[in-house]
Parts: structure tokens; C-alpha cells; sequence
């Protein structure tokens, strides 16, 4: 039996690729309805009313929204639980597909827009999902902020997570806080360790650690190489 490619088709809007953890305009955040949940440990987080365990992961509440990808794409706007489910499995942020097993070793590849010619870095923290190389190569030929900013490649052996970014609230009056003004979206980020922060957080991307970084300059190669693989194993 054949094995399913794990590079699935990727949606297109007037002729430019859609990213899997784009928002959409039917997917609109409704209101969250936050509570304080009191736990048996004695401890008292912020939920949401009528909270899943889907809504409530790495220990954290996560913004509500649906999942319809319908109406227009919101570029530049992230969907949080797709980004949330491509960064805890390794999904390609571009068509959703997995990326573990398409190469011979264990590296990752992350593609990060780069205005200034930074490099991604180890012990970098990324909000940006891994990349299959071929979505890569799709996305620097047809996304206009790669095309006109520039970009940066590199593949990580090591992608343990840090944290999440997302509004914190007032333990009192679940009011939210001021965001962080070095963000241009407001958000605060906050790593796992701080524990009185992270309690008090409505988490809407989850965030990792770069480890063990290389930089990739020819993605080119890169594609031809997975590509291979993939037809090895199917």
C-alpha cells in the first residue's frame, strides 16, 4: 500500500499560498468568557466557562476560535489553535502536513522573514511553525513579505517549547493588562517557569526554543533532497 505524501495541497488566494495557521475571516474570535477555576492543588488559574480539555493545554487556557477556514484568508493574522497543534506536532505552518520523517536526519526546518539579513539563531525562540523544504521554496517565490523583505532558513535538531504568547489578566478583576509595547500585537511573552504569570495568561501561540541552529541558504537542495526521502519511503 502506498504511504501518504506528508506534504498535503496547499490552499491558494488569488494565486498567492494561504499558511495553514492563517486566520480567516470566518473564523472571527468571539468573546471569551474567562473565569477563575480553582484547582485541588489549592491554586486558583484562569479558565474559560465551560472549559475542554482541548482549550486547556500545556497547563494553559487558550483563545477560542472556530475552526472553518472560510470566507477570505487574514494574512497576517494567526489562528491560534492551528498554530498551537503545528507547533506541538511539528506540522508544516505552510500545508499542515507533518514534517517529522521527511529528511535522513533528525533536523527541522524553520523559515522566519528577515528584513535586516538576521539569522535565526541558537537558543532562538520562534513562534513560527517548521516548513517542509518545498513549502519553503513555494513561500519565498510567492509570499510578498519574503519576496520583498527577504527571508532566513535554518534547520534545528532541538525544538523544546518555552512558553506562549498571549493577554494576561488581573488575578482580581480579570481585567486584561496593558500589552507589551516591545510587541507589535500587544502580547506578553511568557515562559512556562514563571509561574505566577503564566496562571493568569490566555494563551493564543505557543512558543519554542531553537537548538543546535545551521543556517540554510539553498532550499533548492533542500527540496530535491526531501523529495528523495519521501519517495524512499512510500
Amino acid at each position: 500500500m502506498t504511504a501518504i505524501s506528508p506534504i498535503r495541497p496547499v490552499r491558494y488566494w488569488d494565486g498567492i499560498p494561504v499558511p495553514f495557521i492563517t486566520a480567516w475571516s470566518k473564523e472571527e474570535i468571539p468573546v471569551q468568557e474567562l473565569v477563575k477555576v480553582h484547582r485541588s492543588s489549592g491554586t486558583t488559574v484562569l479558565g474559560l466557562r465551560g472549559e475542554t480539555d482541548l482549550e486547556r493545554q500545556f497547563g494553559v487556557s487558550w483563545m477560542r476560535m472556530p475552526a472553518t477556514r472560510g470566507g477570505r484568508p487574514q494574512h497576517g493574522r494567526v489562528h491560534a489553535p492551528r498554530q498551537r497543534q503545528a507547533m506541538s506536532r511539528l506540522l508544516c505552518q505552510l500545508c499542515g502536513g507533518p514534517t517529522v520523517g521527511t529528511r535522513k536526519d533528525e533536523w527541522t526546518l524553520f523559515l522566519a522573514a528577515s528584513a535586516d539579513g538576521h539569522p535565526l539563531l541558537s537558543g532562538e525562540r520562534t513562534e513560527s511553525p517548521p516548513v517542509h523544504a518545498a513549502c519553503a521554496r513555494l513561500a519565498v517565490e510567492h509570499c510578498p513579505p519574503l519576496r520583498t523583505r527577504g527571508w532566513t532558513a535554518a534547520l534545528a535538531r532541538r525544538t523544546p517549547v518555552w512558553g506562549v504568547a498571549g493577554h494576561v489578566y488581573d488575578p482580581l478583576t480579570l481585567r486584561r493588562l496593558p500589552g507589551a509595547p516591545q510587541h507589535r500585537d500587544g502580547m506578553h511573552r511568557i515562559p512556562f517557569t514563571d509561574s505566577r504569570r503564566i496562571r493568569w495568561t490566555l494563551a493564543a501561540r505557543l512558543v519554542i526554543t531553537l537548538g543546535d541552529v545551521v543556517p540554510v541558504t539553498d532550499l533548492d537542495a533542500l527540496a530535491d533532497e526531501e523529495t528523495a526521502v519521501i519517495r524512499a519511503v512510500r
